[in-house]
């Protein structure tokens, strides 16, 4: 083909048809131009069904990634809500006299009360997402926008689930230790072989009279509110991530 232009453009120099070798050559360079970019057009379609199918299988890993977390967050609630019970349960025992009954029901409130809440949510396509540039595949501007600002919100939940275990550690815990019997209470509910206690002194009395003991329980009880508050509210922002992820998947 390359020969075929070349002994025409060769023929109409040697025969001085000067403008219709340059008209000649404008078409060759037209036609030249056209072709690059009919190849670009093919290139650009073709990266785009690239992208469109890459962004697809991205869009369904990250839904199955958010089903996790909803799951996890709402283990997480049901976990800390019987928390909530269990601390308010106690509140209830600081405020009536009735202790000859009730120092034996504290052991199974407590047991609930100090629990430690500790999740690890489901980051890696996140991740995966951020730092690839396929989130900014997403079609959806809304999407986008919360999926830009789910590491940050996830992390503001971990650090204040964090702030509430060092209380309970750092404070409430030590506070019990010489006021209260650790082994008789795991004894019955931590479901390990642990064996009775020697010291049957019913320290559950004197720990229901004691009014720093409700103010440590007091300030756990607001905390865990606030704990079930974030949560929630996160719980609300993965159920959103889920919808908007199906109606991408759907359009």
């Amino acid at each position: 083909m390359i020969k075929f232009f070349s002994k025409i453009r060769r023929s109409l120099l040697s025969e001085n048809k000067f403008n219709k070798y340059l008209l000649y050559a404008i078409g060759e360079i037209v036609l030249v131009v056209i072709g690059i970019l009919i190849a670009l057009s093919i290139n650009s379609a073709y990266s785009e069904r690239l992208n469109r199918k890459e962004s697809r299988a991205f869009n369904h890993r990250l839904l199955a990634e958010v089903n996790e977390n909803v799951q996890l967050s709402d283990s997480i609630i049901q976990r800390i809500e019987t928390k909530l019970n269990s601390t308010k349960g106690i509140l209830d025992l600081t405020s009536t006299t009735d202790h000859e009954v009730n120092s034996n029901s504290l052991d199974s409130l407590m047991n609930f009360s100090i629990w430690g809440i500790r999740v690890t949510f489901r980051t890696g396509t996140l991740n995966e997402g951020l730092n690839t540039g396929k989130v900014a595949l997403i079609d959806s501007e809304v999407l986008k926008s919360q999926l830009y600002g789910l590491e940050s919100e996830i992390g503001f939940v971990l650090d204040y689930d964090g702030q509430v275990q060092r209380y309970n550690l750092d404070f409430l815990q030590p506070f019990l230790y010489d006021k209260f019997n650790y082994r008789k209470m795991d004894n019955v509910y931590s479901g390990f072989n642990i064996g009775p206690t020697k010291f049957m002194n019913d320290h559950n009395k004197a720990l229901l009279e004691n009014e720093q003991f409700e103010n440590l329980i007091d300030n756990h009880y607001f905390q865990g509110n606030l704990q079930l508050q974030y949560h929630q509210d996160l719980l609300k922002i993965f159920e959103k991530i889920k919808r908007l992820i199906q109606a991408e998947l759907e359009a």
